[in-house]
């Protein structure tokens, strides 16, 4: 009889743990398929990144801010500075696959270039956290206040880390694990553009105090030097580059810029509702607006707003997962 009582107890136990594990809706196959992560519902909304498709919803239930997909293209992993693990799952299949015990705090994850590791911003350990694919924690860099802007060089030996509140941007050798360079940026810096050839990064901001950023400021990529500033009120936050041009989204201003490859000025648009994110591919411009909880796609040529798609509440960033 104890015998039995106990088979019952652990095949209970089984169960219920068995259960934890969340399983969401499978995403349909598509070449290209557009992630949005929204904020306000706690979910993640998968598109057919050219037809505009709706092809899968997740309703995560968790404070989550945002994602990477990992160098599979298949895992999607999320994150949230409230959460004490990031959680991956397959994309394919809907099935939850790890999670990574981090502790609360990430609020930045890039995969590497190279494909072996992933970088985790942690505001609460003020540092830049190196984990393999299989959760195992490989290394951390000790940077800053507030980690939030993650950009790295094509050969991924390189990781350029803004601080949100210290006023400073750090260059990390990534093989040796330790900043070789810091430079000073503006306070409230956030979101940038390495353009790796030219030797130039791009970094824009919020702006501090009653003082909005209305102005993108361009370093050099190895020096730190300031270059030069460039206006793009207000608020310049997401950027991207493709063989269109230059692309740099204020959200403060719903407007969204395009320069040419040498950095003249060509056009502009007003865009979207306090839109927050942006990503370029297939000759367009996907942008998250956050208040209209919609994705607007853009013309990259024309610049002129071709579709609406709706997603969830709070559109806060984008992903391009390659399909088959």
């Amino acid at each position: 009889m104890r015998k039995a009582r106990l088979f019952l107890l652990i095949l209970g136990l089984f169960l219920v743990y068995g259960c934890e594990k969340t399983t969401f809706p499978a995403v349909p196959k598509r070449p290209q398929i557009l992630v949005s992560v929204n904020v306000n519902d706690e979910s993640v909304a998968f598109f057919d990144a050219k037809t505009g498709a709706a092809l899968a919803e997740w309703k995560v239930k968790k404070p989550i801010q945002g994602a990477a997909l990992l160098r599979d293209r298949r895992t999607l992993l999320l994150y949230g500075n409230e959460l004490d693990r990031v959680y991956l799952y397959d994309i394919k299949t809907g099935k939850a696959t790890q999670e990574w015990q981090t502790g609360k705090g990430i609020v930045h994850a890039l995969v590497s270039d190279k494909g072996d590791a992933v970088f985790l911003a942690d505001e609460r350990q003020n540092a830049i956290r190196i984990f393999k694919e299989n959760g195992q924690e490989a290394g951390k860099i000790a940077v800053g206040d507030k980690p939030l802007t993650l950009l790295q060089n094509d050969a991924g030996t390189l990781l350029y880390v803004i601080d949100f509140r210290n006023k400073k941007a750090y260059i990390i050798q990534v093989g040796k694990r330790r900043v070789v360079r810091t430079f000073s940026v503006p306070k409230f810096a956030v979101g940038g553009l390495l353009r790796e050839k030219e030797g130039e990064l791009w970094i824009g901001g919020h702006g501090s105090g009653n003082t909005v950023e209305t102005n993108i400021h361009i370093y050099s990529a190895s020096t730190g030097a300031l270059g030069k500033t460039v206006k793009a009120p207000v608020m310049p936050v997401a950027f991207a580059e493709t063989e269109e041009g230059i692309y740099v989204l204020s959200h403060g201003s719903s407007t969204l810029w395009k320069w040419d490859a040498s950095g003249k000025l060509e056009s502009s648009v007003i865009v979207g509702a306090n839109p927050f994110a942006m990503i370029g591919a297939n000759e367009r411009l996907y942008i998250a607006s956050y208040d209209s909880n919609e994705i607007y796609v853009v013309d990259g040529r024309t610049m002129k707003v071709i579709d609406r798609w709706k997603t969830g509440k709070g559109p806060f960033q984008l992903l391009m997962a390659e399909g088959e």
